[in-house]
């Protein structure tokens, strides 16, 4: 019986780390695209049979080198493109995070890719027809190799219509049971690999969607091989039952290059040349400080775009008076998290603003300020939005927001925080929901008792300048595009809005987005002291100063 081997490597969520350089922190970093060309070129002379390179998704976010590529430096071509093209990506799909730079953007680097980019769940409102390729079809070594790509259908829930205009998300399990069922029946493949940008499962589910759909896609839809996914940044290799039966594995090498997938399959033919079965050996790898000549030859071919990020970010913008420390933000009002609303309010000339934390542990010390430390105060291209709410609407938002955040005290001797061991590390312990749901406001004086329960914590006093507070009352709120769109349901699920009436209630939009603003305003300052506002706190202090201390050591290994 002859056999034929086909090798498959996958990457995902490179989030712009292209150079294994952290542009944030002015150091060497781990993983990049670089280092995948490195470790591709190597396989591909190691390794019999032909190989075919993948990426899940979300390329164009994350970095001072994307937003350069993106937003600054608008060349002719689309860079990341041409650097996906020198590696030889074969494949790519959607991200939520590559359709958050805009039509602008994510078109042009879909039409400079010189393979295509996938998403069938992503609807051409005029046509009714996919706005991306649905799907491909490779025929490597004699084998005809189908992959079917699919974007999470949460987009709306986070992102602005603008920005996506003339494209409808649909769920994942039902747009793959059509395509998967078209694919088998017209071309006819020998393999079918399902090319998911989401999750595992959890995440946002309303009536319309699933956020994050394997799970629940490989079990309910047959006709995959196997499953290539991201979105939820968790390296995971799993077998989910199929329909008939069947494992179909389903693997995940987590985020920023760090890793790749390899798959390995061996198929083996009759004497007509039909394939009648195939083995597969998977595993994940990590690349993360991989050097060889192809190191050399991609650092070399994009020398002096390597050149180009560096003075961008390394450029001096203004000089801080104090430092900011993100950890600050958990435990009460802090100069980060103020500094973010103080701007807002400037920008927006709104009566209140909301923000959260948007790295787990960041900080930026008393000194010069660069365009790369922007990107450790700030991780989103988030445009600012003003919306109107009632003052009902913004206790119930607020409710929500410490629920999420804050567990319900008994004694001095129980946690502040809600805290639970990190999925991706068990052994250390980390917030049981996402920080960037943890909103505080400014512009408004309120307490959070932590001994209440959920629904009765927070207490609001007055406005921010003593004028009072009126529940039935309406007031501009600045808040991030993120939220805006319904992103933590905070605005659904907390203030009680529907999704149209979100829409409805929109003041204003930003043309520029929110670290846009910040550079401008560093700039024009020049000298900057940020300071926390100390708008609101938590009581009682005493039990809050005791937790305090303990968590800041349990979370991040040292006290205040």
């Amino acid at each position: 019986m002859d056999t034929r081997k086909v090798n498959i490597i996958f990457t995902t969520d490179i989030h712009g780390n292209y150079f294994p350089f952290d542009f944030r922190h002015d150091r060497w970093g781990k993983g990049s695209m670089q280092r995948v060309h490195a470790y591709v070129a190597q396989q591909v002379k190691r390794l019999g049979g032909a190989t075919i390179l993948i990426d899940g998704g979300d390329m164009l976010q994350g970095e001072p080198t994307s937003y350069y590529y993106n937003f600054v430096n608008r060349g002719e071509r689309h860079k990341v493109a041409d650097m996906c093209n020198f590696v030889g990506y074969d494949i790519g799909v959607v991200g939520n995070h590559d359709i958050e730079t805009g039509h602008d953007v994510f078109d042009r680097f879909v039409d400079d890719c010189t393979f295509p980019i996938l998403g069938a769940n992503a609807v051409d409102e005029e046509t009714g027809e996919p706005y991306f390729e649905p799907y491909t079809i490779l025929v490597r070594s004699g084998i005809r190799i189908a992959v079917i790509g699919f974007t999470t259908p949460a987009v709306p829930h986070w992102i602005p219509r603008r920005v996506w205009s003339g494209i409808r998300f649909e769920d994942i399990r039902e747009s793959a049971e059509r395509w998967v069922k078209f694919v088998r029946e017209h071309e006819h493949p020998d393999f079918v690999v399902g090319l998911f940008h989401s999750g595992m499962d959890e995440g946002i589910v309303t009536p319309e969607y699933r956020e994050n759909a394997v799970r629940e896609t490989v079990s309910q839809v047959e006709g995959f091989d196997l499953v290539l996914y991201g979105h939820d940044h968790s390296s995971n290799m799993e077998e989910v039952e199929a329909p008939d039966g069947r494992s179909v594995m389903c693997i995940n090498p987590g985020s920023y290059a760090h890793s790749v997938a390899e798959v390995r399959l061996k198929f083996s033919l009759d004497a007509e040349g039909h394939v009648q079965k195939y083995d597969m050996d998977a595993q994940l790898r990590y690349i993360g400080t991989i050097h060889n000549s192809h190191a050399v030859e991609f650092r070399r071919h994009f020398k002096r775009d390597y050149a180009d990020v560096q003075a961008y970010a390394s450029r001096h913008i203004g000089h801080f008076l104090a430092g900011i420390d993100i950890t600050d933000a958990y435990f009460g009002s802090s100069a980060y998290i103020d500094f973010i609303q103080t701007l807002q309010l400037s920008v927006s000339h709104a009566d209140l603003s909301l923000a959260a934390p948007l790295f787990f542990n960041a900080s930026i010390d008393e000194g010069d300020v660069k365009v790369s430390d922007l990107f450790n105060l700030y991780r989103f291209e988030d445009k600012l939005y003003t919306l109107r709410l009632t003052g009902r609407e913004i206790k119930n938002y607020l409710e929500m927001s410490y629920a999420n955040w804050t567990n319900q005290m008994r004694s001095a001797d129980d946690n502040l925080l809600l805290l639970s061991p990190m999925k991706s590390n068990p052994e250390r312990m980390g917030f049981t929901n996402f920080i960037f749901n943890f909103d505080s406001m400014a512009g408004l004086r309120y307490t959070v008792d932590v001994r209440k329960p959920t629904g009765e914590k927070v207490c609001i006093e007055s406005m921010a300048d003593g004028s009072p507070f009126d529940f039935n009352r309406g007031y501009s709120v600045a808040m991030t595009a993120y939220r805006a769109n319904g992103g933590g349901e905070l605005l659904t699920k907390g203030a009680g809005l529907t999704k149209e009436e979100i829409d409805r209630r929109i003041l204003d939009i930003t043309p520029r987005d929110i670290r846009h603003y910040m550079m401008e305003y560093i700039e024009h300052q020049g000298n900057v002291r940020p300071q926390a506002l100390h708008h609101w706190r938590f009581v009682p202090e005493d039990w809050v100063k005791a937790a305090e201390e303990r968590e800041r050591k349990l979370l991040f290994g040292k006290k205040k």
